[in-house]
């Protein structure tokens, strides 16, 4: 047989080999005629696009991708997800619009390969929200409430004063990203839920609208305190408000100077300490001689206390990476598949920067590694 494994791996491979060998014996292998394969090593970004609410998969969707090298590509009535193949090392600027729906802009790196029989898999998954209703705002002044499924009301108060003129003002609940699952880390904050306003509108230091937000976080409810902030992506900085909350610390209400996608959220920090790659996995193999092989990697973690505490209950976590891959058929060769994702973790601070811990997050960005081995037989030995 005629490994392809690294010597560096074969240690950590050692005991997979040997099931591999148990049930794949290969008879009578001399010096083979046929060419070594060479596994498909290209790398891919997948890009699905799912409507925020329930979490079902869209359809008719566009995507804007811009490229390392500033061209731009764009995908029209795209279904289901979307697959890129290719050298696609560096960073990718994408944007997923659909009729209806607030569009979601996204910055992607693509890491390079730089092992044999190692293809790279980058996943990322855009979550739209149905845009708002618009209604119109008059300089003196009225109280919008916005749908949302927070069981009660979100408000925004515009006071007397605080347009100049008649506006049509739209604003969108931004569905929290537990709701699907996801624990979404920006600036160091885990975000709860959010609200987009249009138009860009800047009011009055004695006149700004106020929102009052239903909240339902353990740790403002235990006595943490509540922001809501505007992340500037090309600082990396948040404008961050903190909010007024009733006596029952059931609503908080905060002023706000202008319009933009604002965002609700604790004090405590998550600060990144360290990325790595989890296992190497042993996942599939071929199931006869020169077939080819199908496998699903999954990683999962267990949500801790730390996690619960920041976001809103009723909402579970599940903190999972998933991806699938199939090699070949290789003609008198067999595929073994193994797969691994990135891991990162944070050190979460309290408000008053009280280290409480650490989380480890797997990432949706993926490492499959295929061996072969020779198992046709040519007659030369027993």
């Amino acid at each position: 047989m005629k490994s392809k494994v690294k010597t560096k791996l074969l240690a950590f491979f050692i005991l997979a080999g040997f099931m591999v060998l148990l049930l794949n014996q290969c008879k009578n292998v001399g010096p083979s005629d046929w060419p070594e394969p060479t596994p498909d090593v290209s790398n891919q970004l997948k890009l699905a696009v799912f409507e925020s609410d329930d979490g079902a998969i869209l359809q008719g969707y566009d995507i804007k991708v811009i490229l390392p090298d500033g061209t731009t590509k764009e995908f029209s009535d795209e279904n289901g997800t979307l697959t890129m193949n290719g050298d696609l090392e560096g960073n990718y600027i994408i944007t997923a619009v659909k009729d209806g729906y607030l569009a979601e802009n996204a910055t992607i790196e693509i890491e390079s390969v730089q092992e044999d029989n190692v293809s790279s898999v980058t996943h990322h998954e855009f979550f739209l929200n149905k845009r708002g209703n618009s209604n119109l705002i008059t300089p003196q002044g009225v109280t919008l409430t916005v749908e949302n499924d927070l069981g009660q009301p979100t408000t925004v108060d515009f006071p007397a004063g605080s347009l100049s003129n008649d506006e049509n003002v739209v604003v969108t609940f931004i569905q929290p990203p537990a709701k699907n699952g996801d624990l979404k880390i920006l600036g160091e904050r885990a975000l709860i839920k959010g609200y987009n306003f249009s138009p860009d509108l800047t009011f009055p230091e004695n006149a700004k609208p106020t929102i009052n937000i239903p909240i339902d976080i353990p740790a403002v409810q235990d006595g943490g305190s509540i922001y809501f902030g505007n992340y500037d992506e090309e600082t990396g900085m948040w404008e961050e408000i903190v909010g007024t909350l009733n006596a029952e610390r059931t609503v908080a209400s905060f002023d706000m100077p202008h319009f933009s996608s604002w965002y609700s959220f604790t004090g405590y920090r998550l600060v990144k300490a360290g990325t790595t790659w989890s296992p190497w996995t042993y996942v599939a193999e071929s199931d006869t001689c020169g077939s080819g092989a199908c496998g699903t990697f999954i990683y999962a973690v267990s949500p801790n206390g730390l996690i619960g505490n920041l976001i809103s209950f009723g909402y579970s976590i599940n903190l999972k990476a998933k991806d699938t891959r199939c090699v070949g058929p290789h003609y008198h060769w067999a595929q073994v598949l193994y797969a691994r994702c990135k891991l990162v973790t944070y050190n979460v601070y309290d408000y008053e920067g009280t280290l409480l811990g650490s989380i480890q997050l797997p990432m949706k960005k993926f490492q499959w590694m295929v061996d072969e081995y020779n198992c046709h037989d040519q007659g030369g030995g027993s």
